[in-house]
């Protein structure tokens, strides 16, 4: 999601992040290069490889999160990290979380869900969600039911049988950010409670399961109070999730929780496929591919 800093403020969170980083052990962070590196994006908040890992498609904010602007737009890429067509589709508001099912790509974008054809980029069908402050993230069970976030409602949608609705709250789950779809159960990333104006928050977010059967949240081994998290994907046993405010990459593996990587802020919703891990940097407008070890 996400907010865009003034300098003032950003050069706060560089600071910060820069003094964390000398603090974490040198066996915990990564320092190797990246495989390869897109640039001249407009804030890519997303990305999501297809089934075979041949094409990747990001979203670009490209304007304020939260502007209804009609700038934003999908990218295609390779996966060897060729831009294919950076305006892939365009007429977008401020999209963000994307997701691959069964050959449509549904973007995530405000108040609307959008569903399109992966094969030629066109619109296949619109939901509207009026209620909804900030669709986020986007995620889809095996049974072809959508999940979305909404990070300022507080609220995760379902569409199921073509409604679009909202289906779970939770006090505790005040800003629902990064979803996704594993085993049967939703991996669910808060970004944090006691929102700020700079979108820091007083209390650290959680890395969830949600049951969707009894909608009872517990929280993933060492995943409390983590950061103001955004994406997930999954590493074997491993699960790494963002902290957008600080760009740490953590990782998650049975009881404990270490730093994969540091980044610079602005780190937003991850993707991975085939042993690679790609990182979209709204700030830096960048998109990174790296190897997983």
């Amino acid at each position: 999601m996400k907010p865009i800093f003034t300098p003032r403020t950003l050069s706060k969170i560089i600071t910060a992040a820069a003094v964390y980083l000398l603090a974490i052990p040198a066996c915990m962070a990564m320092s190797d290069t990246p495989l390869w590196q897109i640039s001249q994006l407009n804030q890519p908040e997303s990305v999501i490889a297809d089934p075979s890992g041949k094409w990747l498609y990001i979203s670009n904010i490209n304007g304020h999160p939260t502007e209804l602007n009609a700038k934003g737009y999908i990218s295609k890429v390779s996966r060897d990290g060729k831009v294919i067509d950076k305006h892939w589709v365009v007429g977008l508001d401020a999209p963000k979380g994307i997701a691959i099912k069964e050959g449509k790509l549904y973007i995530a974008d405000m108040q609307t869900l959008h569903v399109i054809n992966v094969e030629d980029g066109s619109l296949l069908q619109q939901f509207k969600a009026p209620q909804a402050e900030m669709l986020n993230d986007v995620t889809v069970a095996d049974d072809g039911t959508v999940y979305i976030s909404d990070l300022l409602g507080g609220s995760i949608y379902r569409l199921k049988q073509s409604q679009l609705l909202p289906w779970f709250t939770d006090p505790e789950l005040a800003h629902p950010n990064g979803l996704l779809w594993r085993q049967g159960e939703l991996l669910v990333a808060n970004w944090g409670t006691g929102l700020n104006d700079d979108f820091t928050t007083q209390t650290p977010g959680s890395l969830y399961r949600l049951n969707i059967t009894t909608k009872t949240l517990a929280v993933v081994p060492g995943g409390y109070q983590l950061g103001n998290l955004d994406g997930i994907v999954v590493d074997g046993d491993n699960i790494l999730v963002s902290d957008w405010i600080t760009g740490t990459l953590y990782q998650l593996t049975g009881n404990e929780r270490r730093t994969r990587m540091q980044l610079e802020p602005g780190l937003a919703d991850i993707g991975s496929t085939n042993g690679i891990l790609y990182t979209p940097m709204m700030q830096s407008n960048t998109l990174s591919a790296w190897q997983l070890r």
